[in-house]
């Protein structure tokens, strides 16, 4: 036995390159479920919407900028934006603008954010084909679960050894998005998951300031693997085997040499992670959001004043818990800050986007607020993560103390978000944008993407008219 095969240890999840392969290959439209396909058609029209309204967001405005300044535009449309891009820098645009406010949806068991990369490589991909709708949607289920069943497989070790898994994991999404539309035959979509995996990146440091890094971490994701399948198609080979693979995906971002992988699972044997990926009310941290509903329930069902708060305890996760040193500075890090968001609840009763500008942010009352704030991690909450997203929240008064525990927060499958309530959620993230007429039609022809023979129209009817 040689050196090298000494060092070798088999992963228990041996042959999931292939096996992901496959069923991205495999998935058809017709085979799906109208359950699946009602799940697609919701994250699509709520990726959309936040695209569109994230679009004139500080970090996506540069970043826009930065490429007007170097090179000319392109033919395809970018959501919410009037400019032209390439069909690269495209999906980075869309992948900054849908990461880029905080409302893109997630997945719990991989605390990932699928849509932010998958929908903007699709739109892209799908303009420039004019696929049909249904293409639309079988390439949104294919990357969805592609992220979900990584993410579920690394998590929560690679998110512990400090890496942001949208920008690790989702590259995948949208490297198999593209391939599947752009029709490559498996050993080139294989080539792209092998090249698409050197691109996989994001440090999760900006939990202590520099936020506007984490809507970048999209757009470089969502870029990054689509380019990895135009790679691919041209021939460019990848190092096989590269998620289970001996210094591969998940030993470098997840397990170390001589870890233990869990096992690839794809459905059928598990349940679409599409069907358990959550919608966001709030514009602000997943993380945060389980304790700041608890928080607001509590104000309003025990009729608790903000004067009369000398306390707030709130017990989560220790993924959540280390959010509480985070400032308020700037607009990305308040929206990440665990005392500034318990700072808005406690003094609005709601979290909204205006609550961070500068102005606001810098009132001084929420450093007061914050002081009545303390976060701990106990291990009987802890251990309930990733299975659930709980906060135990409990607020002491002259009357008493009060407590409650949200075990996941509204948009999850345990807390639904109806249809209605995301049609009005992408209506008013829409409408500032493009106008309500607009809006509206939008929202009626996502939600009949189906019946779609030429998505080129519908991607043209998301941007802005060009100047």
């Amino acid at each position: 036995m040689s050196h090298a095969e000494t060092l070798y240890t088999l992963h228990p999840a041996a042959g999931a390159t292939e096996a992901l392969v496959g069923f991205a290959d495999a998935l058809r439209y017709d085979a799906l479920t109208d359950d699946v396909r009602h799940y697609a058609r919701r994250h699509l029209l709520d990726t959309v919407g936040v695209m569109i309204a994230g679009a004139g967001g500080d970090v996506a405005t540069r970043a826009e900028a930065m490429l007007a300044a170097i090179r000319p535009a392109g033919r395809v449309p970018v959501p919410g934006r009037a400019r032209r891009a390439d069909l690269l820098d495209a999906a980075f645009l869309g992948g900054t603008a849908a990461h880029g406010v905080e409302l893109d949806d997630g997945y719990t068991k991989g605390s990932v954010h699928p849509g932010c990369t998958v929908v903007p490589s699709v739109l892209s991909i799908g303009h420039a084909r004019s696929v049909s709708g249904k293409a639309l949607i079988e390439a949104v289920v294919a990357g969805y679960e592609i992220v979900t069943a990584i993410g579920r497989a690394c998590h929560p070790d690679l998110r512990q050894r400090g890496f942001h898994p949208t920008g690790a994991v989702s590259v995948f999404g949208a490297a198999v998005t593209t391939g599947k539309l752009r029709g490559l035959p498996p050993p080139a979509l294989a080539n792209a998951f092998g090249i698409a995996a050197s691109s996989a990146a994001g440090l999760f440091a900006f939990v202590s300031g520099g936020g506007d890094i984490k809507r970048l971490h999209a757009g470089h994701a969502a870029r990054e693997g689509m380019q990895a399948a135009l790679l691919a198609e041209q021939g460019v080979e990848g190092p096989p085997g590269v998620i289970e693979a001996r210094d591969g995906f998940m030993q470098a971002f997840a397990f170390g040499r001589g870890g233990k992988a869990r096992p690839i699972q794809l459905p059928p044997d598990v349940p679409f992670g599409m069907t358990d990926c959550y919608i966001k009310p709030n514009p602000c941290c997943r993380h945060i959001q389980p304790a700041v509903e608890a928080l607001i329930g509590l104000l309003a069902d025990e009729k608790i004043a903000t004067d009369e708060v000398k306390l707030v305890e709130a017990e989560t996760y220790r993924i959540a818990a280390e959010h509480a040193d985070t400032g308020w500075d700037d607009y990305a890090s308040a929206q990440l800050s665990f005392p500034y968001l318990m700072s808005l609840a406690l003094r609005y009763r709601a979290i909204r986007f205006e609550h961070f500008d500068e102005a606001t942010r810098r009132d001084p009352v929420f450093a007061e607020l914050a002081g009545r704030l303390r976060v701990t991690a106990p291990p009987e909450i802890d251990s309930l993560y990733p299975r659930l997203r709980p906060a135990r929240v409990t607020v002491t008064t002259a009357r008493g103390k009060f407590t409650r525990q949200a075990d996941e927060a509204l948009g999850s499958r345990l807390v639904p978000f109806g249809d209605k309530a995301l049609t009005d959620k992408f209506h008013g993230l829409v409408a500032p944008m493009l106008g309500d007429a607009r809006a509206r039609e939008l929202a009626q022809r996502l939600w009949a993407i189906d019946e779609v023979g030429d998505a080129t129209p519908l991607v043209e009817s998301m941007a802005k008219p060009q100047r």
